[in-house]
């Protein structure tokens, strides 16, 4: 049977395959479409053109829906119920993306910000807000906790030592040993 160019480009437009793919697919099928594309897609595992297109298309709504939610969610700083600043958080982003370089100055603005007592926080799509100062000071409470703990620790065991020096006075006559049995 004789393969038109009409059917090999109808298989091509539909999996995305090659010129010989496409004719050697259509010979073995006598030139039923169908049955080539069936063929194809078991030898490639589905890997057609308008597959992967779905799947694109998928990924941008994703992105799209992800950059309307970073304009409407909001990154706010305000003292004593003054809002000083309000803005989006692709905008923050933006800005922090281009002026990497220097991006520890943003560190250290961050530290002055809080501890000049402003509030810092972020207002979400649903109006749910996420305080930043609560989490830090959430974050900084851990710490002193685990400094507390690592100061502790050696302080019992120096009295431990202590105790055991303690037990050992009046006995220096005896010989010390060390068994290993």
């Amino acid at each position: 049977m004789s393969i038109s160019m009409e059917q090999i480009d109808e298989m091509r437009k539909r999996t995305n395959c090659s010129y010989q793919e496409a004719k050697e697919l259509l010979s073995k099928h006598d030139g039923d479409l169908i049955e080539a594309i069936i063929e194809f897609e078991k030898n490639h595992g589905h890997k057609s053109k308008s597959y992967s297109s779905e799947k694109n298309r998928g990924l941008g709504k994703k992105v799209k829906e992800l950059i309307q939610k970073g304009f409407v969610t909001r990154f706010i700083i305000e003292k004593d119920e003054n809002i000083i600043l309000n803005i989006p958080v692709n905008i923050l982003l933006l800005a922090v993306l281009i002026t990497m370089p220097v991006f520890w100055l943003y560190i250290i603005l961050f530290i002055a910000i809080y501890l000049m007592g402003y509030k810092i926080r972020i207002k979400k799509v649903e109006g749910e807000e996420v305080n930043i100062n609560d989490i830090v000071d959430g974050i900084g409470s851990k710490v002193r906790t685990a400094t507390e703990q690592m100061r502790e620790k050696p302080a019992e065991k120096e009295q431990n030592n202590m105790k055991s020096e303690n037990k050992n006075t009046g006995k220096e006559d005896q010989i010390n040993e060390i068994t290993v049995e």
